[in-house]
């Protein structure tokens, strides 16, 4: 078979609903990797948020982190960064606080959040510390690569957030990952263009890459990618971009799907 690039989303379509690596999944992937295919994580997680499930993976990846706007090799070589200026990221900080949103930032490989409530709930998912300081303390000391906006579930807040901040970033990359959660990017930046980077990095067509997710973010590398395999519990915008519906993450529906169509 020839050789494939996997890009694979974490939350929704890697782990199952408890967040949590299924033997299955690592079985599958192990044996796919062992067939001379390329798996790539790519997920709005930072780093540091997804060395965890790389070490239980037990072989080196690519990442495409923070929805493409830090990705790197196998060795943690950098293959492309794209920080916020320093001025957007403060208006980004801004609109969040007028509207009274939680939030968490990402900064390379590091996370963050200013408030207590909101590191709680990602440390709890990523498993690993982040950042205890203010945003705009680390806006005027670091790069920021990705700001999420988090809100409550089906509040209008969010709704209003996300409207108003689309009219005064155009161009950015400002979208829904969740119920609770609006994940903001640099204009470019996307899961569908590190698709291209790392094909090319890689000296491999994009038509050679199988995209797996499960939610809006998801849908540039759906629409990027040669195959687009959506799982049943997404989104039904994210469905609508895919070739594909496989079973659940909670069903082993990524692992079924690379065992039935990638392992001899």
């Amino acid at each position: 078979m020839d050789r494939r690039a996997l890009f694979i989303d974490v939350d929704g379509t890697l782990l199952d609903s408890a967040h949590r690596l299924r033997p299955r999944t690592v079985r599958a992937l192990r044996a796919a990797n062992e067939q001379g295919h390329v798996i790539v994580i790519a997920s709005g997680r930072c780093v540091d948020g997804i060395r965890s499930i790389v070490h239980e993976l037990g072989f080196p990846v690519f990442l495409s982190s923070l929805n493409g706007a830090y990705v790197v090799d196998d060795a943690m070589g950098v293959i492309s960064s794209s920080p916020f200026p320093k001025e957007d990221a403060s208006l980004a900080a801004r609109l969040i606080a007028e509207h009274g949103l939680g939030h968490l930032y990402f900064c390379d490989g590091e996370w963050g959040s200013g408030n207590a409530s909101d590191y709680e709930l990602e440390a709890a998912v990523v498993k690993v510390e982040g950042l205890h300081l203010p945003l705009e303390e680390v806006i005027a000391t670091r790069l920021v690569h990705k700001i999420l906006a988090v809100g409550d579930q089906d509040g209008d807040d969010l709704k209003s957030f996300l409207d108003q901040a689309r009219g005064l970033l155009p161009g950015y990359m400002i979208m829904p990952s969740s119920s609770i959660y609006i994940e903001m990017n640099t204009p470019g930046t996307s899961k569908g263009r590190a698709i291209g980077e790392v094909c090319a990095y890689l000296g491999m067509s994009t038509g050679s890459s199988i995209a797996f997710g499960d939610w809006d973010n998801d849908i540039s590398m759906f629409d990027a990618a040669g195959w687009a395999v959506c799982m049943s519990n997404g989104s039904d915008c994210a469905k609508a971009h895919a070739d594909e519906i496989a079973l659940s993450n909670d069903d082993d529906g990524l692992a079924i799907w690379v065992e039935t169509h990638l392992i001899p």
